[in-house]
């Protein structure tokens, strides 16, 4: 088993404190994913049955995927076994929100059409930090549902994860390019501000 001891012996995941669910419960919730056709081959290559997964993005994984994923750090992506490491709810939560389908949907809309290679590239986009974290508000909404959260409860599940990221991604934009015309008025004046208007 993977995971610390408590006292009370249950078994908590990767240092944070959550406890994880029972081996039953972690392997009938994966059948049930991994029977969704997305997720019978991996995220980031064409290989079939993956057996690890990218929590930070709910995607599963091959074996050799995942060496890319722990290479990339903790920071970017965490991975885990579906079948060696014990699981919290929040990270199957993770895996049922997002899923290989809404991960696919969401990269290519926001320009990484080639899933297959560079995932350095992919992993550090801006398309990724905004999925990532529309992923991570959605599982904390699913945990105050249960009553483990803080907050009040999310509307919404998969089509919301899709729209509220994209929305993420298009006020970073926005963002990014008032920066740019206010840099560009305090440097040239008022002449070079309107001609980028």
């Amino acid at each position: 088993m993977s995971g610390n001891i408590q006292a009370d012996g249950s078994i908590t995941a990767a240092g944070k404190g959550e406890v994880c669910i029972a081996s039953a419960t972690k392997n009938a919730q994966f059948r049930k994913l991994k029977n969704i056709p997305a997720n019978t081959i991996c995220f980031d290559c064409p290989n079939v049955r993956p057996t690890w997964a990218s929590v930070t993005y709910g995607v599963f994984l091959c074996l050799d995927c995942s060496a890319s994923h722990r290479q990339m750090g903790v920071h970017i992506t965490f991975v885990r076994s579906l079948d060696l490491d014990e699981w919290t709810q929040r990270q199957i939560d993770a895996m049922r929100i997002g899923g290989n389908d809404n991960a696919k949907k969401f990269f290519r809309k926001h320009g990484c059409t080639d899933l297959k290679t560079k995932t350095d590239k992919k992993y550090t986009s801006k398309a990724a930090v905004a999925y990532r974290a529309e992923l991570a508000k959605l599982v904390e909404a699913e945990a105050v549902k249960r009553g483990e959260g803080v907050g009040a409860p999310a509307e919404g599940g998969a089509s919301s994860l899709l729209d509220n990221a994209d929305a993420i991604m298009k006020k970073s934009v926005a963002d990014e390019a008032r920066t740019k015309l206010d840099a560009a008025r305090a440097n040239g004046g008022a002449s070079s501000a309107s001609t980028l208007q």
